[in-house]
């Protein structure tokens, strides 16, 4: 069932609905599939009258979207609203933190560690960076796509024995860590690949890294207007169950990444640190 885009209207309505616990809970029910009314008001200490109340001001908020069959009537959860205000309105309020640039180390068992500790919740990050290096966009493309794993660090891996992190340069191509005989950890797939532009690719996070949670991961590369330097526009769009932990790691890490290792490695040939299978 195509489900119907808000209108800016809508979302205000969205705002109100969702300020509700009741509501909130009805939504994360649907979350899991469609449910009937009488199914609904199974689960919740309140009369039918209430919960089809309820159910009103979401359907009104275009967060539900009704269906009948027959007699029954069937609730189905419509996500647009959620993805409009938090592509509107969640800001990066991880600036603050990206300032101060930390030598975070992603996916090292004490972050690992950190990332579980913190309850999960469901949670949205929109986080943003802009980097400057000095170097034409082609060059900076050919280091973030085919040359990736000379600057990726040795933290950053997650199997024991890795050959390489590597991207495979086209649409539905794998961002993924090689094990070698085709064993291996999928990061994303890539959704956007146009050359010395634009890089994206969407991927899962799972429990163990502080998911789940589901991310949108975009590089953009600007060429001055002389061709020798390239503004990299980062941006990294995770949501769901995020822990404390996830959320701090996924911050700091970006931020390490793109100025402690892919930045002085283009600049000044810097290699970060590198598990020893690669090591020339």
């Amino acid at each position: 069932m195509l489900k119907p885009q808000p209108q800016p209207e809508e979302l205000d309505l969205a705002w109100k609905a969702l300020a509700d616990p009741t509501r909130r809970a009805i939504l994360d029910l649907l979350r899991e599939g469609p449910m009937t009314t009488g199914e609904l008001v199974d689960r919740f200490d309140l009369s039918r009258f209430g919960i089809m109340k309820h159910l009103g001001v979401l359907v009104d908020a275009s967060l539900v979207v009704v269906r009948r069959e027959g007699r029954q009537r069937w609730n189905e959860l419509n996500p647009m609203p959620i993805h409009q205000i938090y592509r509107r309105w969640i800001q990066p309020f991880e600036t603050a933190a990206a300032d101060r640039l930390m030598r975070l180390k992603l996916h090292a068992e004490s972050e690992r560690e950190a990332a579980m500790s913190g309850s999960a919740q469901f949670r949205t990050l929109d986080i943003k960076l802009e980097v400057e290096i000095a170097r034409p966009a082609d060059a900076v493309w050919r280091s973030l796509t085919g040359g990736i794993h000379d600057w990726w660090p040795k933290a950053f891996y997650v199997g024991s024995a890795p050959k390489r992190f590597a991207i495979e340069p086209q649409v539905g191509g794998r961002v993924f860590e090689d094990w070698g005989g085709g064993e291996g950890a999928l990061f994303g797939t890539v959704t956007v690949y146009e050359e010395n532009r634009m890089l994206q690719w969407a991927g899962d996070m799972s429990a163990e890294f502080g998911g789940p949670a589901r991310s949108v991961t975009t590089f953009r590369l600007k060429p001055s207007a002389d061709g020798k330097s390239t503004v990299v526009a980062f941006r990294d769009t995770p949501f769901g169950l995020l822990s404390d932990g996830a959320m701090k790691g996924l911050v700091e890490g970006w931020q390490f990444l793109l100025t402690a290792c892919f930045k002085p490695f283009l600049e000044q040939g810097t290699r970060p640190e590198r598990p020893a299978t690669l090591e020339a």
